[in-house]
């Protein structure tokens, strides 16, 4: 199926030729067919010729309702410009075919109606003025039909020509990112509420789980129908109804959304979008910083102020990047083409592109964070993922550009093309841009170092350390540390970080105590002070006592004592040694070999029952569990 949209002025008989097509009068409301006025999307379908569905969605021309124009239009495969031959080239031509346009059709027609009420020359100069005014455009050297929907003249040629922009235009892709715009939504008996849109991204089946935007519920697809007909699945591009169970009536509205994403809070929590935006030259206002605009974006529209990224303007003929804050959360996909408005007057100003979704509007002293948005302007798959990684540094292999408008599996592709040129490379799975890790490194390494320096005693850093110092979030840092490790440009002990080749040392006051408690542990090697002695003397020998325990120079026996690593290690060997001769262990043999007294030899048993060296059997060890 092919989804081919109407535009035009008011009353330039754009329903008209569709009921002559189809056979169906889109225009289905009361006030409609009262009026002679099309005042609401209006849809019909017929067979062409290659036995091709061909879906119409007829598109109000009256400048009140460009709104539901927009809606219209934003699911179309083609377009089919509509010129009455007695008006001529009028103010909705002109904002429709730009609507288009902005909204990244890519084929169409052009259909000259009521070629009855003019002649041959009249028809000629009007085409050439058509021509002049869709130059350079979608509509450049497209065909120019003359019909009249009154008599029925040249139908066969648009029948025929219609057929032929079909076989041109390929089939929409899927790649499991269905959404449903919502353009319709009803109560029929028997089936609750019914939604209808032009699908995109993806299919949806009978009995599958999707989320429901904005009320981000879930439930499942009842009926699936497609050009009128019942079917089990709907395919990208084709005009799709569906029926829902599990999701209250008062939830299915127009504007809303049937996505096949299981979690849509994503876009409530980045709820402002960055734009690439282009104000048309006819635009009779500029785009200003802090201005509310209304933007229009598959069916959905919304209020909001906007900000402008490096300008206080955009005027007529001029584009550049925007930060769009709306009232309420808009579900959209990078790559989204919209239009916007202004509340008052109801001008259409320009549109574009979604570039990204962002949580806050960004500050002043901020933008500079922002530049690769300006990288994503041409909107190719390499320029998204590159940019991508300037934002993230890594990416996730699995999940880039997972809400971006494009095929995992192109993206993929991409990737995989970036890689063989060595402009990103895979690391656990993630990617990453090697320019980008090594300013980044080159910072991190800077940030570990200061911290280093200020602390030479340490050991090394955690994490927590490292994330205030450089502001990176703690999984990004994760994989940032790891490849740097891989570099061999930092050590992990334990769970604390080291520059490669960095070794501890002591100065001043820390030094000072470090020596006097090594001093008194190497004069009572088997009965040194308890290690609150030294810890209530301050924060330098409390400092002291940690670098002591960090460089393996003295071990810790439960919380009251410390002994030289040495002495330690003595002791263990005895233990070992007595164990294997005479297979027990008793109080008095520590106390013998050692001279120790009671208050050490009770310590040191329990932590050797601790480690699982010995283990306790009446009044006396024998060997534990990992005593080998």
């Amino acid at each position: 199926m092919i989804v081919i949209g109407t535009a035009g002025h008011i009353d330039h008989g754009k329903s008209a030729i569709v009921k002559r097509l189809t056979g169906t009068n889109p225009d289905r409301l009361p006030e409609e067919l009262k009026r002679g006025m099309t005042i609401d999307l209006g849809f019909a379908f017929m067979i062409n010729s290659d036995g091709e569905d061909v879906a119409f969605v007829d598109v109000p021309g009256h400048e009140k309702f460009v709104r539901n124009m927009i809606a219209g239009a934003g699911g179309v495969d083609a377009v089919m410009l509509v010129i009455a031959a007695d008006d001529g080239w009028m103010p909705q031509s002109q904002e429709h075919f730009q609507i288009t346009r902005l909204l990244g059709v890519k084929r169409g027609l052009i259909v000259i109606n009521k070629s009855d009420l003019a002649d041959d020359d009249w028809l000629d100069l009007l085409e050439d003025d058509i021509r002049e005014k869709t130059k350079d455009s979608y509509l450049d050297g497209a065909r120019i039909i003359r019909i009249s929907a009154e008599t029925g003249d040249g139908f066969d040629l648009l029948k025929s020509e219609l057929t032929k922009l079909a076989s041109e235009i390929k089939a929409r892709q899927d790649y499991g990112k269905a959404r449903l715009y919502i353009d319709r939504s009803f109560i029929r008996t028997g089936m609750g509420g019914v939604v209808t849109g032009t699908l995109r991204g993806g299919s949806l089946s009978v009995g599958q789980t999707v989320s429901v935007w904005p009320s981000l519920v879930s439930g499942k697809v009842r009926t699936v129908q497609s050009a009128g007909h019942d079917v089990e699945t709907a395919s990208p591009g084709q005009r799709t109804a569906i029926s829902l169970t599990g999701v209250d009536k008062e939830q299915l509205e127009r504007g809303g959304v049937i996505s096949d994403f299981n979690d849509l809070s994503y876009f409530n929590d980045n709820n402002i979008l960055a734009l690439h935006v282009e104000v048309l030259p006819e635009s009779p206002v500029s785009l200003t910083d802090r201005r509310r605009g209304l933007l229009l974006v598959g069916t959905s529209e919304c209020e909001g102020e906007m900000r402008i990224f490096d300008s206080e303007t955009i005027g007529p003929g001029g584009s550049g990047v925007l930060f769009f804050r709306p009232d309420d959360p808009l579900y959209t996909l990078v790559g989204d083409r919209f239009i916007v408005r202004l509340p008052t007057p109801m001008v259409t100003v320009g549109g574009g592109t979604v570039l990204d979704h962002i949580q806050k509007f960004p500050r002043r002293r901020e933008l500079t964070g922002f530049k690769y948005l300006k990288e994503r302007i041409n909107m190719t798959t390499e320029a998204l993922v590159l940019s991508e990684l300037t934002k993230l540094i890594m990416a996730d292999n699995g999940a880039i550009l997972s809400n971006a408008d494009i095929s995992p599996q192109v993206i993929s592709s991409v990737v995989d093309q970036l890689v063989e040129q060595g402009k990103v490379k895979i690391f656990d799975n993630y990617i990453y841009a090697p320019a980008i890790i090594e300013q980044v490194s080159i910072q991190l390494t800077n940030d570990i170092e200061r911290l280093l320096s200020d602390s030479s005693h340490l050991k090394g850093l955690t994490l927590e350390q490292i994330r205030k110092r450089s502001g990176h979030e703690s999984f990004l840092l994760r994989s940032l540390l790891a490849l740097m490790i891989k570099r061999n440009e930092l050590t992990m002990v334990g769970e604390l970080y080291n520059r490669a080749g960095r070794s501890m040392a002591l100065k001043g006051k820390i030094k000072q105590a470090y020596e006097e408690i090594i001093s008194q542990l190497n004069d009572n090697p088997y009965a040194p002070p308890a290690m609150k002695t030294f810890a209530s003397k301050g924060k330098e020998h409390q400092v002291a006592i940690k670098y002591i325990l960090d460089t393996n120079e003295g071990y810790k026996v439960g919380s009251e004592f410390l002994f030289l690593t040495t002495v330690w290690d003595e002791i263990l060997l005895y233990i070992r040694e007595q164990l294997n001769q005479a297979g027990r262990l008793t109080l008095a043999d520590l106390r013998e070999r050692f001279s120790f007294s009671r208050k050490f030899v009770i310590p040191i048993l329990e932590e050797t029952d601790r480690l699982g060296l010995t283990a306790r059997s009446d009044d006396c060890r024998v060997k534990g569990n990992k005593f080998a």
